[in-house]
């Protein structure tokens, strides 16, 4: 059985509606132009419902792209070949005079009719005038949008220079405020606190300072977190097409809204995502609470694991045995609180230091591009800019002689003691403090005859870090 082919609409109605368009070229304008032509070409009212209930829109698109591209409406146009297709204006089928003319050719090759409600374009008007006066409006329409685009990127410029949102939605972690009718970036309280809190996890390093561990309980994927620990964000900076968005001296980054992060924070941060970089990684999730200080008696590494009933043990590495973890862990509790449980919490203390290392990698990027923008001007007109990047110069030259970031460490004993602030730790915190101390256990084979388990500590621990104080 031969299929039958598909039924080509007899009436279409072709809508376009650009990223800058206001009301007066809107949807339902053009919705209601198209619907009036169509009466006056003596179209019934049924056919005329049924083309604007399946009208093709080309919502948010320039009328410079190609047809190809324009998925939902033209393109899908070519691929029906309505009998018919009006349009409110010759620049809603296009803005382009190669695209017209594509169009134009499609529309013969086809048998397609295309028409505007204004009367300016029928092509069953075979006649070299009317072909003319439709390729003369399509090259003003091309020519207008150039004036727009120009005029549109002119505009986005100055928003820039003074540090206004132009559009859309607010990067993460701002929000947008709006002062004297204009756009500016604001501080989304929590979100900048939540970005903080996962930065400084990221520095601290250990379980959870991996750029994988920080990004899970943000509302962004991994590769937006990536890209804006990376990026100029966190600084309350912009770039676009790829550079930073400066002011008029082509050195000073435009602040479109408040910091995220501080200098020194953000060059610690991007020093540290050098180090992840390079192949430093944070422990394992699933690392046993003993990780790395269980042997055998052979000294061979235990490492975590399950038994058959699905309970935790530390196993050999090399097949010398295991135990379970519920053997050894209360042990290493029960000892390490005899012997340090009632030491005194420690207050640490830190004074002297200057650090400058976040301002002076500021300074070298303002530097770097005031040195570049000397190489591309007229000597005769770089005195303003010569004289900036010499006092930018003379700023590096004295933060850099301060630069001393030795810091000395003060420890005070307090009146509360270890084994009281125990159960509050982590599994981590306490690790850091049984490591601290030396802790080493060895698992010997059944019947040894100091016990099975065997728990030694350094002879001379150094005091534990137990509570910071800035």
């Amino acid at each position: 059985m031969t299929p039958t082919k598909s039924t080509r609409p007899e009436l279409a109605f072709s809508l376009r509606l650009s990223r800058s368009s206001d009301e007066s070229s809107s949807l339902d304008v053009q919705l209601r132009a198209c619907r009036l032509k169509a009466e006056a070409l003596g179209f019934d009212a049924e056919t005329i419902a049924a083309a604007e209930a399946n009208a093709y829109i080309d919502d948010g698109v320039s009328g410079g792209s190609a047809l190809e591209t324009r998925k939902k409406g033209m393109a899908r146009i070519m691929a029906d070949r309505p009998i018919c297709v009006i349009a409110w204006k010759l620049d809603r089928f296009a803005r382009s005079v190669r695209e017209f003319r594509k169009l134009m050719d499609w529309a013969d090759e086809k048998g397609v009719r295309l028409i505007t409600s204004d009367g300016l374009l029928d092509s069953a008007d075979k006649s070299g005038t009317g072909r003319l006066i439709a390729t003369i409006i399509a090259a003003v329409a091309e020519w207008e949008l150039g004036i727009i685009t120009d005029r549109s990127e002119a505009a986005h410029e100055e928003r820039r220079t003074q540090g206004r949102w132009i559009s859309g939605k607010a990067p993460f972690p701002y929000t947008i405020e709006r002062r004297d009718g204009k756009a500016y970036l604001a501080e989304d309280g929590e979100a900048f606190a939540l970005v903080r809190k996962q930065i400084a996890a990221l520095l601290k390093g250990g379980k959870g300072g991996s750029l994988a561990a920080t990004a899970e309980p943000l509302p962004i994927g991994r590769y937006q977190w990536r890209k804006l620990l990376r990026g100029a964000v966190l600084r309350g900076w912009r770039e676009h097409n790829g550079e930073l968005v400066t002011e008029d001296d082509g050195v000073t980054p435009v602040q479109f809204g408040p910091e995220v992060v501080d200098a020194a924070t953000y060059k610690r941060l991007q020093d540290r995502l050098k180090e992840l970089e390079a192949g430093e990684r944070a422990e394992r999730r699933d690392a046993p609470w003993l990780a790395g200080m269980v042997v055998c008696d052979q000294g061979c590494k235990y490492n975590g694991g399950l038994s058959s009933r699905k309970r935790p043990l530390y196993k050999c590495e090399n097949g010398h045995g295991s135990v379970m973890a519920d053997r050894i862990e209360p042990l290493v509790f029960e000892e390490f609180r005899e012997k340090f449980g009632h030491e005194p919490l420690y207050a640490v203390t830190y004074s002297g230091g200057i650090d400058h290392s976040g301002e002076m990698a500021d300074l070298e990027a303002k530097i770097k591009r005031g040195s570049a923008n000397l190489l591309l001007m007229d000597p005769e007109d770089a005195g303003e800019l010569r004289a900036l990047v010499a006092d930018l110069k003379a700023t590096y030259a004295r933060l850099s002689a301060e630069h001393d970031p030795e810091v000395t460490e003060t420890r005070t004993a307090t009146n509360t003691e270890l084994w009281e602030v125990w159960d509050s730790q982590d599994e981590d915190e306490q690790r850091v403090l049984l490591t601290q101390r030396g802790c080493k256990i060895t698992v010997y084979p059944k019947g040894h005859q100091g016990g099975r388990v065997v728990i030694e500590w350094a002879a001379k621990p150094e005091p534990a870090d137990y509570e910071a104080a800035a």
